[in-house]
């Protein structure tokens, strides 16, 4: 895990609707500079679970190539070098939040860097911001200072090089992308990228019904089947507590940590089609437990797919399609009489 190359650019205006300022670099910033600390916290911003996933691609159509894009294959082809390349994307996005729409946007320090992470190559492009501070001098006098805040990624996109040259996948762009619609179109725009919007919802389902069938195929009962899901949502659950990637083996060897292998097999498979990264929805992960109630005298609990097919929620009132046998042959039996029994 290193950063190989890294170039600070700033693209600013200080009150809404002021001329964008550029101060663009035109040397790299020191890697040596950086130190393991700053290092890991700069890749480790894009090794969460909850940023969006996607593609380069115009309008839908990922057969045509953005500038972004363009720009990359030029770098990656050594038509150009990492400053040219990192300076053209930085005057693009300053052509971008120049648009009458965009005079809010402040801009801020783009940071490029190329960095190596589990045998891969990556840029990651983020838009950082100064924020204010207070520094102590060697004689511990405190003084104003104005830093870098990169505790929290508000803009920013990694591109994984070696799957988008190789075209191992559809989903090589990791990217944070703010809160407002304004904040995320112009940033998507610059980027180039279109979000697989349904990639969280169709992993995570895909990751639950890989952990069914293995279960059935090891023939375990019902109960210990809601059991191992119960263990994969309280895994991916505090894998995102701690900021930190959902990945397919990992899962495998806290819900199966005997036969993590064989399950690997299954879910990636033709059938599942799961990758070692895994997008997450937080709400198909909530369809990992069962809902359950007890009260009164009574005690409720089924699988959460079940509601809105078998089991229905309406006015205050649970309605059951269907009930288990064993259940209804004891509700029969106890409204039998002892006439009805002789």
């Amino acid at each position: 895990m290193a950063i190989k190359n890294v170039i600070l650019h700033e693209v600013t205006r200080n009150e809404d609707g002021d001329p964008i300022v550029q101060n663009l670099r035109n040397e790299e910033n020191s890697t040596e500079g950086l130190g393991i600390k700053l290092t890991e916290q700069l890749i480790e911003l894009f090794s969460q679970s909850t940023l969006n996933i996607g593609e380069f691609g115009v309008d839908g159509d990922s057969t045509l190539k953005p500038a972004f894009e363009q720009q990359l294959k030029q770098f990656q082809n050594k038509d150009t070098t990492f400053v040219e390349t990192t300076k053209a994307m930085a005057e693009r996005f300053a052509e971008i939040i120049s648009e009458a729409r965009l005079q809010s946007v402040k801009g801020g320090i783009l940071a490029f860097y190329v960095y190596e992470y589990r045998e891969n190559n990556l840029l990651a492009v983020t838009v950082l911001n100064r924020i204010d501070g207070i520094n102590a001098s060697e004689d511990l006098d405190l003084n104003p200072a104005t830093i870098i805040d990169l505790n929290r990624l508000h803009l920013g996109a990694s591109i994984n090089l070696t799957e988008w040259e190789e075209g191992l996948s559809s989903r090589y762009i990791k990217f944070k992308v703010g809160r407002s619609v304004e904040m995320r179109d112009y940033f998507e725009n610059f980027i180039g990228c279109q979000r697989d919007k349904q990639a969280a919802v169709r992993e995570t389902t895909a990751l639950k019904n890989a952990i069914r069938k293995y279960s059935s195929e090891l023939g375990l009962d019902s109960e210990v089947a809601q059991s191992k899901l119960d263990t994969a949502h309280e895994f991916i659950q505090q894998q995102q507590k701690n900021g930190k990637e959902v990945l397919l083996t990992h899962v495998a060897n806290a819900v199966f940590p005997d036969l993590a292998d064989k399950f690997l097999n299954l879910a990636r498979d033709d059938e599942h089609q799961l990758s070692e990264q895994i997008a997450i929805s937080s709400a198909e992960l909530k369809r990992y437990v069962r809902l359950s109630g007890r009260g009164k005298g009574v005690s409720i609990s089924f699988d959460n797919e079940l509601l809105g097919k078998t089991v229905t929620y309406k006015d205050g009132q649970l309605i059951f399609d269907e009930i288990p046998e064993a259940l209804k042959q004891s509700i029969l039996e106890l409204q039998c009489t002892p006439e009805d029994i002789g």
